[in-house]
């Protein structure tokens, strides 16, 4: 990893906010400008929004909400094809991480604390805590106590990374709650054209950090550390953040027109930096059979009176278009993972994925939704096994809140939505009460919920892709009925006897081969992850699997 400056003010300048309000006006352009941290401070906002975008472009796929109609193993998108990561030229997290968010967020606190404007302080640590989190989970050992100190830094394992990051949330935590922090008079005031997210409130930085910290102890669910104590300490951090049982978002929200204007979901498709970014490909994106039949409901036949599925959002999410000539009629066709479409059809004959509401050009990225936050509850008392009747009642929540996220605005579309609800609350499949309900309901609704979020795969992750052929189950039960290992996979890692025998899953990213394997080659050689496939294979340490819980 280069020890590079990396501020990219360019960006802000032209497409965040005008150079005026940054500048003022008749500024000298001999004159060059000094760096600040209220200079910084929108280009970490924008970066902060950027890299829950990455996270989330990839867990999608490798969820399952999405594949393509391609029969390839491989390809320039490899979590699209057949997993085969390795000759791919970067992933965009690395960067996101080391370069967009951490050299600019180091800059800015460094000129923060010389003055003494402790709430850019805050928020740039927040920020780089939120990063450091997405970072660890899908490489695992990473630099953090040499990063930026060397051009080929050592690895820090991940123990180490989630002990830091759980002193750090701790440490943050109580400097929110300090006045001589929060109400310094050296504080610089922070505008809504600085921070987008949140115009400066320190109160609501602190309910996010709050929902990080809960986040991070969610990790240890259900391998790590399913203990009573943790469980708690998650509600604890859950209930805090949503103080009065409110959680204001940290929504991204982005104006609307050309470049990075538009919400990365949207249909312009923006490509951010270009060369080390991935614009979306919802255009060629297709649903999965996964996703539209096993989770969401999508009916063999459909009709006015009951909808297109059980679960009414399906309709929220794309829209039906028709098939070629011999299948006229409008469908949400689907694909199982990776198999490849039929000779007769286009990408243009399966549903239209621009109909969410992340998916129009002035919509928001959220650094964390509400559903995750009463989900993240849900899903630590129902491990506390004698609060089944809380956890249920915390899930119900976090799917109504869901379903009101995607609530249509139009009159009748919004009637017909509602009486679809009513038949979808009914379905003991998905809503079978508290005492019937199992992790399987709850993880299920959270699929949903997540929507385009990038703990998608995080979960799956965490519940080791627990399907009907894998023989991994949590408390009695499995998690994904229907989920299976996509067709068409790489063959010489991942259709061996050995790999199908074992049904490995992808449970990493390989470290960015224009970064580390340039200049810390020998690093990855010490971890066995040089250009191994088999490190694309090792779980998280969260991910080891327990036999205690199944």
């Amino acid at each position: 990893m280069k020890t590079l400056k990396y501020i990219t003010l360019a960006i802000a300048f032209s497409t965040l906010i005008g150079c005026n309000d940054f500048l003022g006006d008749n500024v000298n352009p001999d004159k060059n400008v000094v760096v600040s941290a209220e200079l910084e401070m929108p280009i970490v906002m924008f970066y902060a929004a950027q890299i829950n975008y990455d996270h989330a472009e990839y867990g999608n796929y490798l969820a399952q909400t999405f594949t393509t109609g391609g029969k390839s193993q491989t390809g320039v998108y490899a979590y699209k094809s057949g997993w085969e990561f390795l000759s791919m030229n970067r992933h965009p997290q690395w960067r996101r991480h080391y370069y967009d968010i951490g050299v600019n967020a180091n800059e800015m606190i460094k000129h923060a604390t010389a003055d003494k404007s402790y709430n850019f302080v805050l928020i740039g640590r927040t920020i780089k805590l939120m990063s450091t989190l997405f970072t660890t989970d899908v490489f695992g050992d990473m630099p953090l106590s040499q990063a930026y100190f060397s051009i080929a830094p050592t690895y820090d394992t991940q123990q180490q990374v989630y002990t830091w990051m759980l002193k750090e949330v701790d440490e943050l935590i109580g400097l929110y709650n300090n006045p001589d922090w929060v109400n310094a008079s050296t504080n610089k005031v922070i505008s809504t054209k600085l921070d987008r997210i949140y115009g400066g409130d320190l109160m609501k930085w602190k309910a996010f950090t709050y929902g990080l910290k809960a986040r991070i102890l969610l990790r240890k669910l259900p391998n790590w550390e399913n203990t009573t104590a943790n469980c708690q300490a998650i509600v604890n951090a859950v209930d805090s953040a949503m103080t009065g049982g409110v959680f204001v978002e940290p929504n991204y929200n982005y104006d609307g027109g050309s470049g990075e204007k538009s919400s990365p979901w949207s249909s312009l498709q923006p490509s951010i930096n270009t060369w080390e970014s991935r614009k979306n490909e919802m255009d060629k994106s297709i649903p999965t059979k996964f996703f539209v039949k096993d989770i969401m409901g999508l009916y063999d036949s459909p009709s006015a009176s009951k909808g297109k599925s059980e679960d009414p959002r399906l309709e929220r999410f794309m829209i039906p278009r028709s098939g070629p000539t011999n299948d006229p009629s409008d469908s949400f066709r689907y694909l199982e993972a990776n198999i490849g479409m039929g000779v007769s059809y286009k990408e243009t004959n399966y549903p239209d994925l621009f109909r969410s509401v992340y998916s129009k050009n002035t919509s928001y990225v959220s650094l964390m939704l509400t559903e995750e936050l009463l989900m993240m509850k849900a899903e630590a008392l129902y491990w506390m096994k004698t609060k089944k009747a809380e956890s249920y009642a915390a899930m119900l929540a976090a799917v109504d809140r869901n379903i009101e996220r995607h609530r249509p605005t139009d009159g009748t579309e919004n009637f017909r939505y509602n009486e679809y609800l009513k038949k979808f609350k009914l379905m003991v499949k998905y809503f079978p009460g508290s005492n019937a309900f199992n992790i399987g309901h709850l993880m299920r609704q959270k699929y949903v919920c997540m929507y385009l979020q990038p703990e998608l795969w995080n979960d799956m992750r965490r519940y080791n892709y627990s399907n009907s052929t894998n023989g991994k189950t949590y408390d009695g039960t499995v998690i994904y009925p229907g989920l299976k290992r996509p067709y068409n996979l790489y063959e010489p890692y991942w259709r061996t006897a050995d790999a199908i025998a074992k049904e490995q899953w992808v449970q990493r990213l390989n470290y960015d081969p224009e970064t580390e394997e340039k200049y810390n080659r020998p690093e990855l050689e010490r971890l066995g992850a040089y250009r191994n496939a088999e490190w694309l294979k090792k779980p998280m340490i969260w991910a080891e699997y327990n036999e205690a819980v199944k």
